[in-house]
């Protein structure tokens, strides 16, 4: 899913696009590729009141027991991590949901077809339209597929061998990165609610960065004033051991 950082972004990025039309410098914007191939739980209290914060389990659904889930997998059988749109199947116990369906990812947009039409919020929730329905998800992408190229200039790229060490792939020497990940653990009371990246070092690069991912296939990273946005691209490349 592409073009914006989360549902409530998009009206920004038209903005850019319009401003580029006119004239303006064209400004790279990160894509958002969303998350399928899961369980999302619903949220009993999307309207979150005082101590009330992350997923406040619902589980009254099926036979009035069980924990109110909508399963979404890729038409595909595998996870896209490179299409704007992409076909979805679905299997639910919500009330007023259909049992078993087909959707649509589209940009950060999310539809069930006679079940859930709203938007990602992030890669761990979605919120539906009437923000009547909110689903959360435990979901960490998996660095360690395609190349991912800093967006701006085009010119820093990225590889991984897993969601801990990877390389920027400089000239003439690679330098090593170091990546350390907060999953989303949304069971737990305390969370977190979403999987954020706590740091990402680059060797000789000096400080860690900070930040978060943008969908499957986009990472937003900010230093002090700083920023680097990569995006996953199709490819592949060695790091060294």
């Amino acid at each position: 899913m592409r073009r914006v950082l989360n549902w409530r972004l998009g009206v920004a990025a038209g903005v850019l696009a319009a401003l580029a039309a006119c004239g303006g410098e064209t400004v790279a914007v990160l894509g958002f590729l969303g998350s399928a191939g899961g369980s999302w739980l619903q949220d009993d209290k999307p309207g979150e009141g005082a101590g009330e914060v992350g997923l406040q389990l619902r589980e009254t659904c099926g036979d009035g027991t069980e924990t109110c889930f909508v399963n979404i997998q890729p038409a595909s059988g595998e996870q896209s991590l490179y299409a704007t749109d992409f076909d979805l199947t679905f299997t639910s116990n919500l009330p007023g949901c259909a049992a078993s369906g087909t959707g649509r990812a589209s940009g950060p947009r999310l539809t069930l077809t006679g079940c859930f039409s709203g938007a990602y919020v992030n890669i761990n929730q979605a919120l539906s339209d009437d923000r009547a329905t909110r689903m959360f998800f435990n979901f960490t992408p998996n660095l360690a597929q395609g190349v991912w190229v800093e967006i701006q200039s085009g010119l820093r790229r990225f590889a991984f061998i897993s969601n801990g060490q990877g390389c920027e792939l400089a000239i003439p020497t690679a330098k090593l990165v170091t990546v350390a990940l907060s999953p989303a653990d949304i069971r737990n009371p305390a969370g977190p609610f979403e999987t954020t990246i706590s740091s990402f070092t680059i060797a000789g690069d000096g400080a860690a960065w900070q930040g978060r991912f943008v969908g499957v296939s986009g990472i937003r990273l900010t230093r002090g004033n700083e920023v680097l946005e990569l995006e996953r691209r199709q490819g592949s490349a060695n790091c060294p051991p």
